[in-house]
């Protein structure tokens, strides 16, 4: 590879690892490349990017996209996923995968932002729930005690609704 095409290579990477939020390293080493493929499309289909890359060019684009701490982690070859929105995501989809096709991908880590994360880090996050179901459930937490109460103060009322009601077809002769 050219020095021009390593710095176009290198200038590429910095953007993409500048731009995500999160991201998992993961070794491809073993895997058919039809694997690799529908992985990719997987990925692609909930925003994510999955990228494969000389260590040496990630280490240089780790370091200028203030990320140096990601360059002492890129050993063998590894592939990066990165994500860009949601911050379990990439962990998420990544093992899911992995888990449903039984392939020999092992993850040697990944990172939120700033952050180094172990592989067991990354088997954590993978298990949270995504930002909507988060919020979702705040929601219906805040929700359920005006539901109570709702139901706690109409429920009198609905018993004097029946006993008139019954008193009514009582005097109607029914």
């Amino acid at each position: 590879m050219k020095k021009a095409q390593k710095a176009e290579v290198i200038s590429g990477l910095n953007e993409l690892l500048g731009k995500a939020n999160a991201g998992v390293v993961t070794s491809y080493q073993g895997v058919p490349t039809p694997e690799l493929v529908k992985l990719r499309h997987k990925l692609r289909e909930s925003k994510l990017e999955f990228k494969v890359a000389k260590n040496t060019l990630l280490r240089l684009a780790a370091r200028e996209s203030g990320k140096a701490f990601l360059a002492d982690n890129f050993d063998g070859p590894l592939a990066v996923v990165l994500g860009y929105e949601d911050i379990a995501a990439p962990a998420r989809v990544l093992t899911q995968y992995i888990s449903s096709s039984g392939l020999a991908f092992t993850v040697s880590g990944g990172f939120l932002s700033d952050r180094w994360l172990s592989a067991a880090d990354v088997g954590k996050l993978a298990t949270l729930p995504s930002k909507q179901e988060l919020v979702a459930r705040v929601l219906g937490g805040l929700q359920s005690p005006i539901t109570g109460l709702v139901q706690a103060l109409s429920s009198p009322i609905m018993g004097i609704v029946y006993a008139l009601n019954a008193r009514k077809e009582q005097l109607e002769g029914k």
